[in-house]
């Protein structure tokens, strides 16, 4: 009996890293959908839901949570086939291999903190920890994504001078100043996950405040370097400039919307989900500006 090895394209591996990506898109919002919903201690117990009882009963909170876990499980099964298909993927690419198993370490790091989460009735450092994390697994895969891209090297793009990369490079620091202060201000505000959790203890229209000033600053940088890629035909960089843009405008208006009308949950999952998105973008920017060789993709 003969036994056929599985192999796949360059098209359909790329296809694997791009459900793994938008699961792990899915899983940022749905973990925010736990804590605005007030469903973070839903479930008391990990893994079970509750000692010796693994599925919840007809809770509400409970199954919002436990819908998060379920989450997580197919966020692991589409880790586990991206490693699997880098290896079958022909032809190999060594690059795909390391940055697929980057995923399954933080895969891994972010159940043991989803434990910890639970265990420690959500506190705010370590919700703040499980969330941040989870953007650096989302950054994981967008480069992942971007690797496996069996057209990348047929892109027509623009030289992209030095100027414009470190400019890139500034809106790339900006963004993560508007993430981190962005999570201090949900530790601080009134959507803890649960109505009994103990807050930041800082202001918070004082850390709303700072998270603004970073927004206006991304703001315009963005918008600075868009003028400056004008030039640009035909070029990669310059649409997604133009989409980094267009998510930071709309999350600033989401942003300040939210603040003005007492934060309504709502508003501010979509704020979160626009988060995850200004991200994605981010990242896909940079990896447009830089100048790294694709031979072997």
């Amino acid at each position: 009996m003969t036994v056929k090895i599985v192999t796949l394209t360059p098209r359909q591996y790329h296809r694997l890293t791009q459900i793994a990506l938008w699961l792990l898109a899915l899983i940022v919002v749905s973990g925010a959908a736990v804590r605005l919903s007030g469903s973070g201690l839903g479930c008391s117990d990990w893994p079970n839901c509750e000692p010796g009882q693994l599925i919840p009963e007809a809770n509400f909170h409970a199954w919002v949570e436990f819908g998060n876990r379920l989450i997580t499980g197919l966020v692991s099964i589409a880790v586990v086939l991206a490693v699997l298909g880098s290896a079958r993927r022909v032809p190999n690419f060594t690059r795909l291999t390391k940055w697929s198993w980057g995923l399954v370490a933080g895969v891994a790091a972010q159940i043991i903190l989803g434990a910890f989460t639970v265990l420690s009735h959500l506190s705010p450092p370590i919700v703040m920890s499980h969330f941040l994390l989870s953007m650096v697994l989302v950054w994981n895969s967008v480069v992942l994504e971007d690797i496996a891209r069996p057209d990348k090297s047929n892109r027509n793009d623009s030289l992209i001078g030095r100027g414009l990369r470190y400019h890139a490079q500034a809106v790339g620091v900006a963004a993560v100043a508007v993430i981190l202060t962005g999570t201090v201000v949900t530790a601080s505000g009134p959507h803890g996950g649960d109505e009994n959790i103990v807050r930041l203890g800082f202001s918070f229209p004082y850390v709303a405040k700072i998270h603004g000033s970073a927004v206006v600053l991304l703001v315009l940088l963005t918008l600075s370097l868009v003028v400056k890629a004008r030039e640009l035909e035909k070029s990669l960089f310059k649409r997604r400039v133009s989409i980094a843009l267009g998510i930071t405008l709309g999350q600033a208006a989401i942003g300040y919307t939210q603040y003005f009308t007492k934060l309504p949950v709502l508003l501010v999952g979509c704020h979160i989900a626009g988060a995850t998105l200004l991200w994605i973008a981010i990242i896909r920017l940079l990896l447009a500006s830089s100048s790294r060789p694709t031979e072997g993709v």
